[in-house]
């Protein structure tokens, strides 16, 4: 008898959401692993839910355990995936993969269901897999397979039937799968199980249904669950696991259960014996799979073989490249032209630059905004040459080694910069030109991060929501930190780490209450789960052959994404571009097109010199709203202090401002103003850092040192730079000998010489070491710096010289953000340019240019549509302008404009050039609207109502529009706001400028755009709205208009006020807590004009607020209210009219146009001597209604009823 047994029934967390066994846990060793190790088991088998998500992971963690890892999925399969039909009957199926046809198959099988029979889930057919089969071992599944259920319903025919014709397919690799959970249904079908298994001639496998590891912890499955169903604990209706049998069971527990039937333990052993083929995870050093690139015709004369006509064509294209970059080739441009070209054709990388060239070649000649370069990438001069980047390398001392040098073996990569607009097409020429089955984008996992695990787990366990996210912001503002590192309990790099991680609230919490110790033990136990797939926002896969034969795919909405993440491709030796969307090369296009369309002449950015001083006082003097990078308020105010006159101060400035470096800011500028105060540790220091004024700001600068001072390769150099911003205490300690003291060969020979060596006396060689280690860890990519700080000139140009056309494609790429729009309407007013309201006849879909000022563009309104306002506009253009609201709806009466859009249109003050007033169009659209349609049916369908019969339509040719007062201000304002989320016409804060600017504080300081200078191994596809961290801690005192007011309790029963407060430039959160809350509620009332004194705080995961310790009225101005307008909601309106039938007929239509105008929700009946009648409109009754009607009709015959 065996004492072996084999999982081969497992699900992972990678099952997302119904799968514990974790592969990955806090520490560097797999839960999972350690699992089977103390078991003492072998081999073991992944089969999640329809995917192959975890296999890398899982192969990565088995093979570190000695542990034989077996490959599969538990599949969804239908008997056709074409079918749709909700009511198909879905089933389960174990496949796994017995050797390398079997793996590539059931990549195959996993690609084909999400991407040809997704349908809820991802689906396979018996004819799919019939045309995939070989090299794979099927099992029949859990009680949820076809042949298991058919025989839980009685039909052991139809499961006879569907077993033989698994067999019939894979032969002796099918098994019946036996499971005992003690669940009824498995007792059930057991003993058929076995007996259908007899019949027909095919062997038993038992299996356990692991869903987690050990038996209490299905606990943590069951809240998992919840977490996925969006169910609490609590919930009777929901879905559970039970028994608590579904654990990574022992041999012995398995014998327990199958002691009847032992062959079906001894059979996992042989299932796990057939297994031939193991993926490998990681490419040899040195392997990679490139496309080959379709080089001309002229090149067929050469051979293929080590890659000999793409090393041509980039040669070419190179020296047909750098002739037009350099007006003279000196010889330092043409030695490092040869030493990369060298470098690159050696390490067969020809064809990667030429793939990379080819598709920014593309997408520069078809209208696609191209950044200049991105990433240490910029430091190549073949790049420059051949048009990928448009950084000249030789003039910044950028560094080619820093991207690719063959002491380092691995892919370079380049990351390029798209505009956000157009970056699809050029992904979708990229598709066409090597195959759409060549090319996938990349899969991404969102998971249960620490914050957002313990909100799920609370609200699984029906915990208050105030509660969970007091205990989630207790966690500590630090970007990927743990619970457990917020805890106290590690791992930290080191102990700066440990004092930014370390939450004494949190911890309080956890020690002091008990409920929040729940809540946060249970989400340790699933924090970073999967939870779902996406998108990688910028990740592309090209493949030499269909991305199938590498990876599986899957379906992420209307797009193929592979099945491995970012990491796991590039381990592969895939080809991985990063495709990036950058806002600013949008803004940049559109000012140049408005520039074109108001000058006739389209500048060339790419020709700008770099040294116009008109561009370095707009940045001195902190004109920088709006320029890339220099937008932040700190960082608008360094440049002031740094008053910056090159570019090289724009790039040092762009790498010193962020966290860590911020500190060596005074230094660099004092440096700059008192070059006396430059000081070298020595001498041999000043080549590498004079042009940083004696500050080490840069990577580069590091690997210089290591090379001048020390003797380094530039390979060494970059490996000593790599290893100091890890901060690797083992590598740091033999490179500092190193450095010092050189290092020879077994033989003797010198391969670095030593600081010491090459004259700097071994003090001052281990002092400066330590210093490069310091500021290492803090270094900027010098190339990344350079390239974005040539954007971030190229929009300070743009604003000097052509600010409105600028600012104008900077709201228009925004144009969706109301928040965004705003900030900069506001700022636009600070600098005297006007932002004119929107206009039924003059505005365009977008912002344009009129004059000197902006025109509101009609889209930006809240609740109208792009596809709306084109047609309206194209109706204008073709057949003039607008007469009144009457003319606008009967010309666009096709056009599908709807009551709520002419609605908020009239609110933003559009048709406020018909001369009427908002009130009266707010009174007449529906009537309008209505008639009109009326009029339309009836013409279609000859239908007329009572009314209608009544009344001539020749009276009716033309609306009588109500003359109705305006709103007041404030109400007008309100509305106005409401639609164009601020306000445009006027400001309720207009008259309090002056006292506002003496604050030194408004909102728009806050908003920044997200920091684009990131070092190129940043995933980041786009930009993000970001707020200055800098502020977080100030006091302020911010003056503004309350737009909303709330009471809320704190768990120990106090008040406390929040809303969101308002000033010029936009709007943020409030807090009052309860003893200031008790003094100053009186004063919070909305659109109350206040000064509030607090506290700001502002961090990564939340919108910045004010904690308020005062709230005063501003120059002790009146609280002024929005009061509303009286009406008799509720009521119905009578109308008696007596006469003769012409006099009558008179009446009703003056009286059905008064209400016309002053349409509503209330019932209005007539009342004739013959009977009553209601009228097709409904009223909005009130003091002015009333008394037009009783002034046609006689003060008796007008009533107001229940």
């Amino acid at each position: 008898m065996s004492k072996e047994f084999v999982h081969l029934h497992l699900h992972t967390e990678y099952s997302l959401l119904d799968g514990a066994a974790r592969i990955s846990g806090e520490g560097k060793k797999s839960p999972l692993a350690e699992a089977l190790k103390a078991k003492g088991m072998t081999a073991c088998a992944i089969t999640d839910h329809g995917n192959m998500y975890g296999v890398y992971s899982f192969i990565e963690a088995m093979k570190k355990a000695g542990i034989k890892p077996i490959i599969g999925s538990e599949f969804y399969t239908v008997r056709d995936i074409k079918n749709c039909d909700p009511t198909e009957k879905r089933h389960h199926l174990i496949l796994i993969a017995k050797n390398k046809m079997g793996y590539d198959n059931l990549m195959k099988l996993s690609s084909i269901s999400f991407k040809d029979g997704f349908y809820y889930r991802p689906r396979i057919d018996m004819n799919v897999l019939r045309q995939y089969s070989e090299g794979i071992i099927c099992l029949s599944a859990c009680v949820q397979g076809e042949v298991p259920r058919l025989i839980i319903e009685d039909n052991y025919e139809g499961a006879k039937r569907s077993a033989l014709e698994f067999k019939e397919i894979f032969g002796d690799d099918y098994y019946i799968e036996l499971q005992d959970h003690g669940i009824a249904e498995e007792k059930k079908a057991l003993p058929e199980l076995v007996r259908l298994a007899r019949e027909i001639g095919v062997k038993v496998v038992a299996t356990n249904d692991v869903h987690y590891i050990e038996k209490n912890d299905a606990d943590m499955q069951d809240v998992l669950m919840c977490i996925s169903m969006k169910k609490q604990l609590t919930d009777s209706d929901r879905i559970r696991l039970e028994p608590e049998e579904f654990y990574l069971k022992s041999y012995d527990e398995m014998h327990d259960k199958f002691s009847w039937i032992e062959e079906a333990l001894d059979n996992t052993v042989e299932i796990a014996n057939k297994i031939e083929f193991v993926p490998a995870t990681a490419a040899p050093a040195g392997h990679y799979e490139i496309p080959e690139f379709a080089t001309p015709a002229k090149y067929d004369y050469l051979p293929k073989e080590n890659n000999q006509r793409e090393a041509a064509y980039l040669r070419d294209l190179a020296e047909e490249g750098i002739a037009k970059r350099y007006k003279v080739v000196t010889d330092e441009v043409r030695e490092r032209l040869e030493y990369e070209l060298g470098v690159i054709i050696k390490m067969g990388f020809a064809g990667y630059y030429l793939i990379v060239w080819d598709f920014v070649n593309y997408s520069k000649t078809h209208g696609i905004p191209v950044g200049p370069g991105r990433g240490s990438g910029v430091g190549s001069i073949v790049a420059y040459a051949i048009g990928i980047t448009n950084v000249d390398p030789l003039k910044y001392d950028l560094f080619f080694e820093r991207f690719l040098n063959p002491e380092r073996v691995s892919m370079p990569d380049f990351d390029i910069d798209f505009c956000t607009v157009n970056r699809e097409r050029t992904i979708q020429y990229v598709q066409e030109k090597y195959g759409k089955d060549h090319v996938a984008q990349i899969i991404t996992y969102g998971t249960l991060s620490a914050r957002a695990v313990i909100k799920d787990v609370a609200r699984v366990y029906s915990i208050p929501y105030a509660d969970a996210d007091k205990w989630a912001k207790a966690i500590n503002d630090v970007v990927h930190i743990s619970l457990s590192q917020a805890l106290g309990r590690g791992p930290y790099k080191d102990d700066e780490e440990k004092a930014k991680m370390l939450s004494p609230d949190f911890i309080k919490y956890y020690e002091e209450d008990v409920t929040a110790k729940t809540i946060i033990d249970m989400s340790l136990r699933l924090e970073n789960m999967p939870r779902q797939t996406g998108m990688h926002a910028a990740g592309v896969l090209i493949c030499p052959r269909p991305v199938w034969d590498f990876v599986p795919l899957q379906r992420s909405g209307e797009y193929i994404t592979t099945q491995f993440d970012k990491k796991q491709v590039e381990a592969m030796g895939l080809l991985k571009m990063d495709f990036l969307g950058l806002n600013t090369l949008t803004d940049i296009e559109a000012a140049l097109d408005f520039v074109e369309e108001t000058t006739g002449e389209r500048p060339d950015l790419g020709k700008l010199s770099f040294d116009d001083p008109n561009v370095y006082k707009l940045i001195s003097d902190g004109e920088t709203k709006a320029v890339f990078q220099l937008e932040q308020e700190g960082m608008k105010k360094f440049m002031m202090q740094l008053q910056p006159n090159c570019l090289e101060e724009i790039i040092a400035g762009v790498a010193l401002y962020r966290p860590g470096p911020m500190q060596f800011i005074p230094n660099y500028i004092d440096c700059k103003f008192h070059p006396e105060h430059i000081h070298y540790l020595h001498p041999m220091l000043e080549n590498s850092l004079k042009v940083t004024y004696g500050c080490i700001v840069y990577q580069e600068q590091v690997m210089n040192i290591a090379r001048e001072v020390a003797g380094y390769s530039f390979g060494k150099a970059d490996e000593l730079r790599r290893a100091m911003g890890k901060k690797d205490a083992a590598k740091m300690a033999a490179n500092k000998d190193i450095f010092i003291n050189g290092k020879k060969d077994e033989e003797g020979n010198v391969i670095i010489e030593g600081a010491v060596a090459r004259g700097m006396p071994k003090e001052i060689a281990s002092e400066l070491f330590e210093q490069i280690t310091k500021f290492a860890a803090y270094a900027f990519n010098k190339s990344h710096a350079t390239a974005y700080s040539v954007i971030t000139y190229q929009t300070a140009w743009l604003k000097r010289y052509y600010p409105l056309c600028f600012l104008a494609a900077v709201l228009n790429n925004r144009i969706t953000n109301a928040d965004e729009v705003k900030n900069y309407v506001n700022y636009l007013n600070t600098i005297n340019i006007k932002v004119l309201q929107p206009d039924i006849n003059k505005s365009k879909t977008k912002f344009s240019i009129e004059g000197e000022n902006l025109r509101f563009g009609l889209m930006a309104i809240k609740n109208v549509g792009e596809a709306a306002v084109d047609a309206i506009i194209a109706e204008r253009n073709a057949n003039g302008d607008f007469t009144d609201l009457e003319d606008l709806l009967n010309r666009v009466s096709g056009v599908n404009i709807n009551k709520r859009m002419i609605e908020s249109m009239i609110k933003g003050g559009v048709f406020d050039c018909f001369g009427k007033t908002r009130a009266t169009l707010m009174a007449s659209y529906e009537q309008i609207m209505d008639t009109i349609a009326r009029d339309k049916k009836n013409s279609e369908g000859g239908q007329m109502s009572l009314f209608d019969a009544l009344i001539d339509d020749d009276d009716f040719v033309k609306f009588k529009y109500p003359d109705i007062p305006e709103y007041t201000e404030i109400n007008k304002l309100m509305l106005e706001k409401e639609v164009l989320g601020m306000y445009v016409t006027g400001h309720p804060l207009n008259s309090y400028r002056q006292e506002l600017s003496k604050f030194g504080f408004n909102t728009s300081m806050l908003v920044v755009e997200a920091d684009e200078a990131s070092d190129d191994d940043d995933d980041q596809g786009y930009q993000k709205a970001a707020y200055d961290k800098s502020f977080d801690g100030k006091r302020i005192k911010l003056g503004g208009i309350i737009n909303s007011v709330e009471r809320k309790f704190t768990k120990r029963g106090d008040s406390m006020g929040v809303g969101v407060v308002e000033d010029l430039y936009g709007q943020i959160q409030y807090v009052l807590y309860s003893r200031s809350f008790e003094q100053y509620r009186d004063m919070l009332k909305e659109n109350a004009i206040v000064v509030m004194e607090g506290t700001l705080v502002v961090r990564d995961d939340e919108m910045p607020k004010i904690n308020v310790f005062a709230v005063h009225p501003l120059e002790k101005q009146e609280v002024v209210e929005v009061k509303p307008v009286a009406t008799y909601e509720g009521k119905t309106l009578r109308l008696t009219v007596h006469g003769a039938k012409n006099e009558i007929m008179s009446l009703v239509k003056e009286a059905r146009n008064i209400i016309s105008s002053n349409k509503g929700r209330s019932r209005v009946f007539f009342v004739f001597d013959w009977g009553t009648a209601e009228t097709p409109e409904k009223a909005e009754i009130g003091d002015a209604l009333l008394a037009d009607l009783k002034t046609v009709l006689g003060r008796a015959n007008v009533e107001v009823t229940e």
